[in-house]
């Protein structure tokens, strides 16, 4: 499956997250983006993922964010790991989506998150929850915001296996 990996605010694509994932049998596109000097980050991601046939979004913090849209534009199911859906930081051009088109979202969240509230993600995420998009949500009690590797690996297996075993 076709992946477009998008990583988090003053971050890169993490090679050993990139052999996670290509380990889970995904095939990963990872672009690194300066997203304090991108205000157009979303636009690039989009037309990328358009024009590679983006199959499944992983998105982390500032990725997540803009996975989630993506996602939704796009009709692509999702990965994120605590998404920044309540908080950013940074201005960024994320175009006003009316309809919801994810098939399945699954979203990590860190219960010790210093950064990105995990209740006011989790209220987000169920308040704007589309009833054909199968949402599920895992929060993980020991987790910052930072992924740590085997709770990367562990959800990305647990996402790409809840994938190939759904009609979705």
């Amino acid at each position: 499956m076709k992946t477009l990996y998008i990583h988090g605010l003053d971050s890169f694509p993490r090679p050993k997250k990139l052999k996670i994932l290509e380990q889970a049998g995904l095939i990963v596109h990872a672009l690194h983006i300066d997203y304090r000097n991108q205000y157009h980050a979303y636009n690039l991601l989009y037309e990328y993922a358009t024009k590679n046939k983006i199959e499944f979004i992983v998105g982390s913090s500032l990725g997540g964010l803009l996975g989630y849209y993506l996602s939704k534009q796009l009709g692509i199911k999702c990965l994120l790991f605590n998404p920044a859906l309540i908080f950013k930081s940074i201005e960024l051009h994320i175009p006003q989506l009316k309809e919801d088109n994810c098939k399945a979202r699954y979203i990590v969240l860190g219960a010790k998150d210093p950064i990105i509230n995990p209740v006011k993600n989790l209220n987000f995420l169920e308040k704007n929850n589309n009833k054909d998009t199968v949402q599920k949500i895992i929060t993980c009690n020991w987790l910052e915001h930072s992924i740590d590797f085997i709770t990367f690996s562990e959800t990305v297996n647990w996402a790409v296996n809840n994938i190939s075993l759904s009609k979705i």
